[in-house]
């Protein structure tokens, strides 16, 4: 009998132990790749798309990117640059993914949407680049740092239309606001291959690289981040903002998206407000819409941009 408590306990132990680790390993800040340096990065995950990031950053120094810096709601320095665009027809807020950067996530659009007439507005996200913060909370958190970007843009740099969009954890930090009552100059989200939850995502990634049930430390994975980093895996979800949302919403998946599956945006398209639209790209893998199908992609961006930030029915 002694010796089943023993056991007991010992399987406990190893379950929070697992727990905390995949918290840790998912949200706690570690160094960053030098998104310059070419051998980082050809080292890295993104060793295919240096010249795009190359560009992207050139981009930023020939347009004269204006840094910017706010206090979040709970006390951090959160960093942007600012790209005001000639005669603009309205400003697009960028939210970059997890563990990403603009210069990575936005190489490929930055110039499409600036020379469509949009300023640009690209938040480091909390917990990156020159954003302070020690835990990623798979847009909880981060949600509530774009309101205040949203707030700081139209007290300092303007009331034009804004449209904001995201691209994966960024897309999913857009779509947790679709349900708020935002300023009426916000007229839209376009969100590229986002997530449902943090919960689901974390899990199913647990799921692939452990091979074992994540429902066996999933709760104690929302336990240290309630302890540690003030937020729970469960506190938003796309399919509870999503049916009550206040504006139109683009979603954009890769049809053979392996790292966020497709059905998260079409459970998330599925019980979303109208208006919404749904863009779908066949072959393409995570984030990689716009280079698999960048022709009917622009096409459907600029339709979107026309109708709800220009008024054109």
């Amino acid at each position: 009998m002694l010796i089943a408590v023993y056991i007991l306990i010992a399987v406990l132990l190893l379950i929070v132990f697992i727990g905390w680790f995949t918290f840790y390993v998912a949200c706690v800040r570690r160094k960053e790749c030098d998104w310059l340096n070419q051998k980082e990065i050809e080292a890295s995950i993104y060793n295919n798309y240096y010249e795009l990031i190359i560009s992207a950053n050139r981009f930023l120094q020939e347009h004269n990117a204006q840094e910017l810096q706010i206090e979040s709601h709970d006390g951090l320095q959160l960093h942007a640059h600012w790209v005001p665009a000639k005669n603009p027809k309205g400003t697009i807020i960028l939210a970059h993914g997890y563990r990403s950067t603009k210069l990575v996530d936005f190489s490929m659009v930055l110039e499409f949407y600036h020379n469509w007439g949009m300023n640009l507005l690209l938040p480091d996200q909390r917990c990156h680049g020159k954003s302070e913060g020690k835990y990623i909370t798979f847009g909880v958190k981060e949600s509530r740092d774009m309101e205040d970007w949203i707030v700081y843009h139209n007290n300092n740099l303007g009331k034009c239309p804004v449209i904001l969009s995201g691209l994966s954890m960024g897309a999913s930090t857009m779509l947790y606001l679709a349900d708020r009552d935002l300023p009426e100059n916000v007229k839209g989200i376009i969100a590229d291959c986002g997530f449902t939850s943090p919960h689901a995502i974390i899990s199913r990634v647990f799921r692939r690289v452990l091979h074992l049930p994540p429902v066996l430390c999933m709760w104690a994975s929302d336990l240290c981040a309630r302890v540690f980093a003030g937020f729970g895996l469960k506190d938003k979800d796309t399919r509870t903002t999503l049916p009550n949302s206040k504006v139109p919403v683009l979603m954009v998946h890769g049809v053979n998206d392996g790292f966020v599956p497709c059905e998260m945006t079409r459970q998330g398209y599925a019980v979303c407000a109208e208006p919404k639209e749904l863009f779908l790209v066949d072959g393409a893998d995570h984030g990689l819409s716009f280079l698999v199908d960048g022709t009917r992609y622009t096409q459907i961006v600029i339709a979107f941009l026309e109708k709800y930030v220009e008024g054109i029915q």
